[in-house]
């Protein structure tokens, strides 16, 4: 008689691209509906409004309006509201919802596809169902920001990387690095401070799978594809503004995060700031003049300068609602709207302080270590499986640190880790199937290339 395992090698193999792609029509049908449904067919986000005047400067001053949201903030958002609004004033969120919404379905479903020829095949169901269902990184695609945008052009970038390793060839790799430069130059156009850790998983990547020489060579084109929109923006200030800059807020958020009596948190009308000169000049010179004043603050006061980081820190991972969720800037998160803590907080004072109170800040510590924990699990599981596997979990992991550590610069907020949320939710989905994996049971399939291929990819 066949043993388990036999008959399960024996058994008819799922199709999951069939599968993937069924369930994405239907989450992306019901998003219609629900878009539909919306009084103004889409929710505002965090910076919702100041968008919005910024495309309503673009639509009545046109490309080079001197409008300050239009470089106080990238201009990148904006500009792409203003590409929508060719299509009808009137229509602008529906079609914004839809086009967020269909990148969003499209970047899941190609990620998972791409998981699924790899040795983790077994995994990839869950991955994608968790990163389609999750309500905080799927309902972003209907709110006016940039977020949802970028979360999905880096599952589109990491799922190139893995289409190109797992068919290797030279033709290929040059398609998908200019394609993953091209996904990395459209979000950094929405939020530039994506490009650095963008440009570093290029790099890990192309000396991954080129010798010296042409890596190089091709890391200084992949950079240049992928500078090439933010560069615009540099353009589009300089023309309209005199002045050289891809937004001038830097100084701005920095300060928020820094001084003697500041706590690291998003806390706009709380006690922040480090005592600068001020100067005279245009809102770069004076943007430099308080990036330079705080930095060197942070220079000068290490031990102020630990704390506030480990708080940035704690702010970074904590959860969207909740004790230690209050203080970030992810108060307009539709998923709250049904949140089961935020209804018992809003329920009663009772309530108030059961979620606020010493049970909710436990609840809210554990939350953050289990949360830390399961991505940590996963990332050791695909180390432990080597080959794609490990390359993958070091650039998952990569873009995760690189744009944690860079809020470390400017303040705590939670909603800095919705970008990188689709990878977080990657190793963490791996990681729950490494813990509650039945006994004897395997996770991963046999090889996933031919050993030919593995030598080319340099991988083991």
């Amino acid at each position: 008689m066949a043993s388990k395992s036999k008959r399960a090698r024996l058994a008819p193999q799922r199709d999951l691209k069939k599968t993937f792609l069924y369930w994405t029509l239907a989450f992306f049908l019901v998003k219609l509906i629900l878009i539909y449904k919306l009084p103004a067919h889409a929710w505002l986000g965090a910076d919702g409004e100041n968008y919005i005047r910024a495309y309503e400067a673009l639509t009545r001053d046109g490309l080079f309006s001197k409008e300050e949201n239009l470089h106080y903030w990238p201009a990148g958002y904006p500009i792409f509201l203003w590409m929508v609004y060719g299509f009808g004033k009137s229509w602008i969120f529906l079609i914004v919802s839809i086009i967020q919404s269909l990148v969003f379905a499209c970047s899941v479903y190609f990620f998972s596809t791409q998981i699924a020829k790899t040795k983790l095949k077994k995994i990839s169901y869950l991955v994608f169902i968790f990163l389609s269902i999750n309500p905080t990184l799927s309902l972003a695609s209907i709110c006016v920001g940039y977020e949802s945008l970028a979360a999905s052009g880096i599952l589109l970038f990491l799922g190139l990387v893995i289409n190109d390793l797992v068919n290797p060839s030279n033709r290929q790799f040059l398609r998908n690095l200019i394609l993953g430069a091209i996904s990395i130059s459209v979000i950094s156009f929405m939020q530039p401070r994506l490009l650095l850790s963008g440009i570093i998983c290029f790099i890990i990547w192309i000396f991954q799978r080129k010798l010296l020489r042409p890596a190089i060579l091709l890391s200084i084109m992949a950079i240049s594809v992928s500078t090439l929109l933010p560069s615009t923006l540099v353009i589009r200030n300089f023309v309209a503004n005199d002045f050289v800059a891809v937004s001038t807020n830097l100084g701005t958020t920095m300060n928020l995060g820094a001084g003697d009596q500041a706590t690291g948190y998003y806390n706009p009308y709380g006690e922040f700031g480090v005592p600068c000169n001020k100067i005279e000049g245009n809102a770069t010179e004076i943007d430099s003049n308080l990036v330079l004043c705080v930095t060197n603050w942070y220079l000068n006061s290490p031990a102020k300068a630990a704390e506030l980081f480990l708080n940035k820190s704690i702010l970074f991972w904590s959860p969207w609602s909740g004790y230690l969720g209050q203080t970030g800037s992810m108060l307009r998160n539709p998923w709250l709207k049904i949140n089961p803590i935020s209804k018992i907080a809003s329920s009663s004072e009772e309530g108030n302080r059961l979620v606020f109170g010493p049970l909710g800040a436990t609840i809210s510590w554990i939350w953050i270590v289990i949360y830390i924990f399961l991505l940590s699990i996963g990332f050791r599981f695909l180390w432990m499986v080597g080959g794609i596997e490990k390359f993958i979990s070091i650039l998952a992991l990569s873009f995760i640190a690189i744009n944690m550590l860079i809020s470390l610069g400017t303040l705590g907020d939670h909603r800095q880790r919705l970008p990188i949320l689709g990878l977080s939710i990657f190793l963490q989905a791996i990681g729950i199937k490494a813990i509650f994996k039945g006994k004897g049971s395997v996770l991963v399939d046999g090889p996933a290339l031919p050993s030919k291929v593995k030598a080319d990819t340099n991988l083991n």
